[in-house]
């Protein structure tokens, strides 16, 4: 973090006293009080993607007189303190693209965050375990003389390193938010009258009438819940395990591998560290999150470069009971076959194969499940939603944040517009223009992600090797690779 960011932080000590002794008072004040208190925009959920959209409208000239509100049940003046560890990084990982990260910039957030922890990638390499194909994504020899110069295609930055820099940004704006924090919603109640103002009622006893309430809150939201917006999708049957990774060399570059079982990941952290991203169905990834760190680090090795049969006869090893010790010696003889000369190591290792891991950090093994929501619509009278409440999808794209962010800034935009214009900002008319904006492109990139997963998943001959030759021709087509890099820093 620069200077700029050290002194937000210190002026954020002092806000954040004052702030809590204000919230502690207006929270006493609302607990006695027949009438909520009222808000132009209420913001649910303090995550990543809602404090985007609180920070825009911080920044926001336009919407500078608007009186905002967020609640979340986590601590977020004690979020917006977070000193990074010295030795290690979090699991928890967000791949921003390059216009997202520019974004961040001319909105003044970049400089809040721990940018020495954010580490920019200009290339992925992708493989299919069951076939031949292979595809090298090198923007330096992709773009050619176009290469960017201080910019890269994308940003792996921790979730936490983030929302921490998102939250100073907003507690060092001249423009006050009110934070609830520690406070979740238990009651949402319709506005009566013509205005039909939701009126939302917190643990803490806080009422807070919306004029606009957005949902922030995640996949199982409870704004979209009380707005009556329908949900359809399926759930993959599948969970999502992270961990950090220590590689025994530095890496700047991102490696993905189709499993049978799923795509495996590793996205590249500065100082040799790496984040792990691997698709698994409960039962490996139970047995995944039982064994020793040492073993643990093999596997996802061995994932990286045998064969699925070969991983597969690792996981009845580990089933039956056989000892870590058992499994690690018939890893590591079936390794050092793979490099083509017992005792030898890594002695194929190239640009194009996973850097070896030589450790993973303790206790940072987590998982979630994997599924794939759509919504009917991503408004209501009084209510838009935005990021994972609006649409979740597979984690293998790296494009859910993304589709947050822009979300929030087309949502911004529409909203700048109708006060501009005079114009009742929650209604569903205004809103109709931001739902027109995103839902269609959020509809679109699940779809392609979803047909991934599937054409990916899928084990018949014929179709194994339609991919590999996809991939392949794909590889050797210089003018399709240019295109596909320059979507993906858009």
């Amino acid at each position: 973090m620069n200077s700029v960011g050290k002194q937000a932080l210190s002026r954020l000590r002092s806000v954040s006293k004052r702030r809590a002794g204000g919230l502690a008072a207006r929270s006493f004040a609302s607990a006695c009080q027949e009438q909520p208190e009222i808000y132009d925009v209420v913001v649910v959920g303090g995550g990543a993607t809602g404090c985007a959209l609180a920070s825009a409208l911080c920044a926001s000239k336009t919407l500078s007189k608007l009186r905002v509100a967020v609640v979340d049940p986590a601590k977020l003046s004690q979020i917006s303190q977070w000193q990074p560890p010295a030795d290690t990084y979090l699991p928890r990982t967000l791949q921003i693209t390059l216009s997202n990260k520019r974004y961040f910039e001319r909105r003044g957030v970049w400089e809040h965050c721990y940018t020495d922890r954010v580490q920019p990638c200009d290339r992925a390499v992708v493989s299919d375990a069951l076939g031949c194909g292979e595809l090298d994504l090198d923007a330096a020899g992709a773009l050619g003389g176009m290469a960017l110069r201080d910019d890269s295609v994308a940003y792996m930055i921790e979730t936490k390193n983030l929302v921490s820099g998102l939250l100073r940004s907003i507690y060092s704006s001249q423009r006050p938010i009110d934070m609830f924090e520690r406070a979740k919603v238990v009651k949402i109640e319709a506005g009566r009258g013509q205005t039909k103002w939701p009126t939302v009622t917190l643990s803490d006893k806080s009422q807070l009438q919306a004029r606009l309430l957005v949902g922030a809150d995640g996949g199982n939201s409870q704004i979209r819940k009380f707005a009556g917006i329908g949900t359809y999708g399926t759930e993959y049957g599948q969970y999502g395990l992270v961990a950090t990774l220590c590689l025994e060399q530095l890496n700047t570059t991102a490696f993905q591998r189709f499993l049978p079982t799923g795509p495996i990941a590793m996205l590249p952290f500065p100082n040799g560290y790496a984040n792990l991203i691997w698709s698994l169905c409960p039962d490996e990834l139970q047995m995944l999150k039982s064994v020793s760190d040492e073993l643990f680090a093999l596997l996802v090795n061995a994932a990286f470069r045998l064969s699925p049969e070969e991983m597969q006869c690792f996981f009845r090893m580990i089933q039956t009971g056989a000892a870590d010790s058992d499994v690690m010696a018939e890893a590591a003889w079936r390794m050092d076959v793979f490099a083509g000369k017992p005792g030898s190591g890594d002695a194929l290792a190239s640009p194009l194969l996973a850097p070896a891991v030589a450790a993973i950090a303790p206790k940072s093994r987590l998982s979630f499940p994997l599924r794939l929501r759509m919504v009917d619509s991503l408004i209501a009278e009084r209510v838009a939603l935005v990021g994972d409440s609006g649409h979740v999808m597979h984690p293998l794209a790296g494009q859910g944040l993304n589709m947050g962010l822009e979300d929030v800034q087309s949502l911004v935009s529409v909203l700048e517009q109708a006060v501009q214009a005079g114009q009742d900002l929650g209604t569903k008319q205004v809103l109709s223009s931001y739902n027109k904006q995103r839902y269609l492109r959020n509809l679109a990139m699940q779809g392609v992600v979803d047909k991934l997963w599937h054409v990916f998943g899928a084990h018949a001959g014929p179709l194994v090797g339609m991919r590999s030759l996809a991939m392949n021709g794909l590889d050797g087509f210089a003018e399709a690779k240019k295109m596909l890099l320059k979507g993906m820093m858009a």
